[in-house]
């Protein structure tokens, strides 16, 4: 009995040494009260559990402006390496081989390894005084969002600097520098008043999931458009020229469901490009810009999500 469990033991050791270096391979599902998901359902339901797992594989694995490339009917299983119960759910385990394959063969952009980063993060204010405390929290933020994204920001051999300097109450410069694929620019951008950390944190998010992607296969790095002022994009309807609009979004919600309502909204096929354009005591704001001229179906977009979506002089608000 020894030696028949030592045998199948060696001959799991592969699977189970890759499943434990690459973490974006585990996913935990679970229950939700507002859906009638209960633990004990997704102890039966393995297949179902797998299912409800696999978006938050593809957001770590696939290139953002690769999600669409994903076949819609995409049965989990097939990647599926093991599922462990939880008292609030399950441990969703996939193999990793299997779904590097599958992307390869339907030729989607990935990241086949997990991108790692030695991460630095500092803040200086007008005077050139560093802010540790600011800093020290958009660090594990960064952590934390690395989990939902892919990525790890300690303990790798690459390094990413990246340094907020205001250069009056409103106006910030940041500077990216290291030895990461994302290589090094700056940008400036201008912010309404208010926490520091709050005023940062979207801009935070953009650049990480930057340098992710900048790991892919296929990749082509966007570095962004310096930019001292937010209203250089006008106007609430693109016109035929494909202008791009402006949304601001006040909502408070969780990082989970910012993130995943942000990357929905990306996804959409209507939205040739969505990004991050400034901060402001109330919410994020950014740049749409639409395929085609018809934007009356953001309204009803946002209405089925629980939000109201109004025009203004400067664009569009969802509260």
């Amino acid at each position: 009995m020894t030696k028949r469990f030592l045998l199948l033991l060696l001959l799991l050791l592969p699977q189970l040494a890759l499943a434990a270096d690459d973490p974006r391979m585990q996913v935990e599902v679970l229950a939700d009260s507002n859906k009638d998901i209960t633990a004990e359902y997704l102890h039966a339901n393995i297949r179902k559990a797998a299912d409800m797992a696999l978006p938050q594989l593809w957001r770590r694995v696939v290139l953002q402006s690769a999600q669409k490339q994903i076949p819609k009917r995409v049965k989990a299983v097939q990647f599926l390496q093991r599922v462990l119960p939880t008292a609030n759910g399950v441990n969703v385990e996939f193999n990793q081989r299997r779904v590097i394959s599958f992307l390869k063969k339907n030729k989607i952009p990935h990241l086949a390894d997990l991108p790692a980063w030695n991460l630095s993060v500092q803040i200086s204010n007008a005077s050139g005084r560093s802010m540790p405390q600011s800093a020290a929290m958009l660090k594990n933020r960064a952590g934390s969002t690395g989990k939902i994204w892919g990525y790890a920001i300690d303990g790798a051999q690459e390094s990413l600097v990246l340094h907020w300097r205001w250069l009056d109450s409103r106006k910030i410069t940041l500077s990216v520098r290291g030895t990461s694929r994302l290589g090094e620019y700056s940008e400036t951008r201008t912010v309404g008043s208010g926490d520091p950390f709050r005023q940062l944190r979207p801009w935070l998010s953009e650049v990480l999931l930057k340098a992710r992607d900048a790991y892919a296969s296929n990749a082509i790095v966007t570095k962004a458009a310096p930019t001292s002022t937010a209203a250089t994009a006008t106007g609430m309807t693109p016109s035929a020229q494909q202008e791009p609009i402006i949304l601001s979004i006040e909502r408070q919600a969780s990082l989970p469901e910012q993130v995943l309502f942000e990357e929905e909204l990306r996804r959409d096929p209507r939205i040739i490009d969505f990004s991050l354009r400034q901060v402001n005591r109330d919410g994020q704001q950014y740049r749409l810009l639409l395929k085609g001229s018809d934007n009356q179906w953001l309204v009803q977009w946002f209405k089925r999500r629980g939000l109201t979506l109004t025009s203004t002089i400067e664009g569009w608000v969802a509260r």
